[in-house]
């Protein structure tokens, strides 16, 4: 057995230590790992100080799955609907259509950061104007000492909170009126019955201070001349502002080119940027950029350079250590794969639809030749040839084959 899942733990610990927080991205198939959905994010929520972000990605049928068979991609689609609903029945956590959000919807929110920074900034806030089908998220606040979580949109309107901050935004009064605005609008919106314990409304104010940077309070720098000392200063807050979120990129299935023309995560090649969807999915960029700028072929660079190592199919990686100070359930451990397809009889990968058609195709070819022997014995009243293994290896044997197709034709072929 390899010990992959033991390299992962170090090396979400190792980046931590380090500094460096990371940002899980599960890609999600229905009836191979829709059911480690919940597990996941149990994880996460049990780790709120070395995960602050979860990514899910939807399967999309490209590359060796463009050819995908009706079958298999009606069993394993996975939308961003199942996953609202999948984390919600697998842990009990937010209310698909209260908590959950297009992931554009955070827009409003980076135009405040701006005008609060002023037209001197040398950078903006990212902005995320992608197609409201693109992605979607839920926020969950959740507290590192207690583990404690509660979805922001539980205690906040978030629907009142966005209108309310757009017309700050519409308004732009400059920095310190567009801070005053943006309080009112969460005073407005909070309810301090729906919060975790020890939540106040100050916690959620400095949260988005921190968060944008609005007041320039010192909470640690993030630029690249931050210090481990900026790092652990921005970490001793109490609370994770944890983001669940799904990215369904587009396949053949289901493109739409309003959604390629809003793409916020374009490919800078050779020929000019070209949207994710693009590039990987659908039209089949990527295919044609390579091969356009191609210097040599797979096989000519393993000739040249070799292969580098591969750890997979069941291969230990050298490790020092497996030890970690995350904490991991048992019970969510999954020592057991899902059979659902295996129950309904649907391939999983395009590899073994492959084998199957191949093997079906032998399978029918030896009932087709089993079929024509039992015709010309029985109706044809051929005699069987010793030896016999198929009608072409006959064909040399000039006498006894030219003799058998007189008779043929005098009782009549086939066709007829």
């Amino acid at each position: 057995m390899g010990n992959l899942f033991d390299v992962k733990l170090r090396a979400i610990e190792n980046l931590y230590t380090n500094g460096v927080d990371i940002i899980p991205v599960v890609t999600i198939i229905n009836g191979i790992n829709n059911e480690q959905v919940g597990r996941i994010v149990q994880f996460a929520l049990d780790n709120p100080k070395r995960i602050p972000f979860l990514s899910f990605q939807p399967v999309s049928f490209t590359g060796r799955d463009e050819a995908v068979t009706d079958d298999r991609r009606a069993a394993q689609r996975y939308t961003l609907s199942h996953l609202a609903h999948d984390v919600k029945n697998q842990t009990g956590l937010g209310e698909p259509a209260r908590d959950w959000f297009p992931i554009s919807f955070m827009s409003t929110f980076s135009d405040w950061s701006d005008l609060t920074h002023g037209p001197q900034a040398d950078w903006g806030q990212l902005s995320c104007g992608c197609h409201p089908n693109c992605g979607t998220g839920m926020a969950v606040m959740v507290d590192k000492e207690t583990k404690e979580r509660v979805p922001v949109t539980a205690f906040l309107n978030a629907d009142r909170w966005a209108k309310d901050v757009a017309r700050v935004n519409d308004a732009a009064r400059g920095k310190w009126l567009s801070v005053i605005g943006m309080a009112l609008a969460v005073t407005r919106t909070y309810d301090p019955f729906q919060t975790p314990t020890h939540f106040k409304l100050s916690d959620m104010l400095k949260k988005l201070d921190k968060t944008f940077g609005a007041t320039g309070k010192n909470y640690g720098k993030v630029g690249k001349d931050r210090t481990m000392d900026d790092i652990e200063k921005r970490r001793k807050d109490r609370w994770n502002f944890l983001f669940i979120a799904g990215m369904w990129f587009q396949d053949l299935f289901n493109y739409d080119f309003r959604r390629t023309e809003q793409c916020i995560i374009p490919y800078a090649t050779q020929e000019g940027e070209i949207s994710f969807c693009a590039y990987n999915t659908g039209v089949g960029w990527r295919n044609i950029i390579e091969k356009m700028h191609m210097t040599a072929t797979l096989t000519k660079w393993y000739e040249e350079h070799g292969k580098h190592e591969i750890f997979a199919g069941g291969k230990s990686v050298p490790l020092v250590s497996s030890e970690h100070a995350m904490v991991l359930r048992e019970d969510i451990v999954t020592n057991e794969i899902q059979h659902d397809l295996d129950n309904l009889g649907i391939a999983k990968t395009a590899r073994e639809e492959k084998t199957r058609a191949r093997d079906s195709k032998m399978k029918q070819d030896a009932e087709n030749a089993r079929m024509a022997k039992l015709y010309r014995e029985h109706v044809l009243q051929e005699k069987p040839v010793a030896g016999l293994v198929s009608i072409e290896s006959l064909a040399p044997a000039a006498k006894p084959v030219a003799k058998k197709v007189e008779e043929r034709e005098e009782v009549g072929s086939f066709g007829d």
